[in-house]
């Protein structure tokens, strides 16, 4: 009995505690709003923001050289056998005692100091002019500027892709809902064709086929269940959210690619709305202050240097002791580089310098060609999807048609079950043709608005 009465409350608590954690709420996001928790939450959106981060901590490093540069320096030496001079002879001096005259005596072997040795100081170097510095900041800043653009690249990319992937997943889902219905009229059919079977009113091969259909369909359900969870994964994954969070989408293939493709205009295009245009130009502006860097190593650089030291020598280990002397030491100045000759070196950056300028600014013109090409392609592209809509979703409503008509037939005994198949064979086909022309459409529209520069919208604020 006790045992039945702790199972009793362990099971209790077991209930309670399962009653009282919260459950993972359901998103339920539209395409605006998938994006949006992508640019927050995708792995590559965030690594592309901790790149701008570093970029600018580059920048203060490289501003960190102006400034004075303070260090200190403590030394410590035992000599166990101080060194050894050789004085000349001329410190020796050795008296004639014939001529009585001096001469130089043999060198002198000398050991001068302590064997315990410091020296302590501090050291002030400071940058007062370099060419090559103030250049070379201004670039720094501007590689700042690139890193922000290669994040804004990545940004669209994600977008792009989440865009992708939420088409790819309501189109899943329109899937779903055909087949389901497909289902539901060809369950309802085969239950009557079986219960007319029943009954002597139709033939047994009747409810064969309608079988064979139905379990056809049933497998095809199946399959599209398991790409409508592969779709919403890949999805989530874009999105940078995890795969066991409930997700649900708003909206619809159909509602979406309705309108016809917007009158193309290639006079109204701005190369500067796209980030390859906008990189190319910052790589301009780099390799500019490159080339000035440079030549600005022809001029003269001045530092200034201060060192600050105390010096003493012990016979032992005493430095602690404040009765002992430390010997101050001081010195200050200046220095002076004066370029003179660097065997034509600079000449040659130089010239390596400028034609890398020259490649990157043939890239414009090339870019702004390739620009064009992209708009036209994709423009041709969604209006060919469009009329491939617009003339599917007509044969979609003459298939559904011929099906009523072979489905009264059929049960008025005028029709065969061979005809109605057919013609529920045709209307399965007129669904997918139309499904995959607006899943075509909405992906020419992408590429349209991704070749028109649209997705610079989701450019990080500066």
């Amino acid at each position: 009995m006790q045992h039945l009465l702790r199972f009793g409350l362990l099971l209790w608590l077991g209930v309670l505690l399962q009653s009282s954690l919260p459950a993972q709420d359901s998103l339920r996001l539209d395409l605006e709003a998938c994006i949006a928790y992508a640019l927050d939450h995708n792995p590559t959106v965030q690594n592309a923001r901790f790149d701008t981060y570093i970029a600018q901590a580059q920048v203060k490093e490289v501003m960190a050289s102006g400034y004075p540069q303070v260090n200190g320096t403590v030394d410590l030496q035992y000599f166990p056998s101080l060194p050894t001079t050789i004085l000349p002879g001329d410190f020796n001096p050795v008296v004639d005692p014939v001529t009585g005259e001096t001469r130089p005596g043999d060198p002198l072997e000398v050991r001068f100091g302590f064997p315990w040795q410091s020296t302590a100081g501090i050291g002030i170097n400071q940058l007062f002019f370099d060419g090559t510095f103030f250049i070379g900041l201004k670039g720094a800043r501007t590689y700042e500027e690139l890193s922000i653009r290669a994040a804004d690249r990545t940004r669209e990319e994600t977008a792009l892709a989440v865009s992708q992937a939420y088409f790819q997943a309501l189109m899943a889902k329109e899937q779903l809902a055909l087949i389901d219905a497909n289902l539901l009229r060809v369950r309802k059919l085969f239950t009557e064709t079986r219960a007319l079977n029943e009954a002597g009113f139709a033939e047994k091969i009747d409810v064969d086929r309608l079988q064979i259909n139905l379990t056809n369909l049933e497998l095809e359900r199946e399959k599209i269940d398991r790409f409508v969870v592969l779709a919403r994964t890949l999805l989530k994954f874009q999105m940078g959210m995890p795969v066991d969070q409930p997700l649900a989408l708003k909206g619809s293939v159909s509602e979406l690619a309705e309108a016809p493709a917007p009158p193309l205009s290639l006079g109204d295009l701005d190369p500067t709305n796209r980030v390859e245009y906008r990189l190319l130009q910052t790589q301009e502006r780099i390799e500019q202050y490159n080339t000035q860097r440079i030549r600005a190593g022809y001029l003269p650089s001045l530092y200034g240097f201060s060192n600050m030291q105390v010096n003493a020598q012990r016979d032992a280990f005493d430095f602690f002791d404040t009765n002992q002397k430390w010997f101050p030491i001081v010195v200050m100045g200046f220095q002076l580089n004066v370029p003179i000759f660097d065997g034509f070196r600079k000449r040659a950056q130089v010239q390596q310098s400028q034609l890398e300028l020259r490649k990157i600014r043939n890239q414009f013109d090339q870019f702004a060609l390739s620009m064009q090409v992209e708009v036209q392609t994709a423009y041709h592209k969604m209006q060919d999807a469009y009329n491939t809509v617009q003339a599917t979703q007509a044969n979609v409503e003459l298939a559904r048609r011929v099906y009523e008509v072979a489905e009264i037939k059929y049960r008025e005994g005028v029709g065969s079950s061979l005809e109605i198949n057919d013609a529920e064979s045709q209307l399965k086909q007129a669904e997918a043709n139309y499904l995959n022309g607006m899943y075509q459409y909405l992906m020419a529209e992408l590429e349209l608005q991704k070749a028109r520069g649209e997705f610079s919208r989701y450019h990080q604020e500066e």
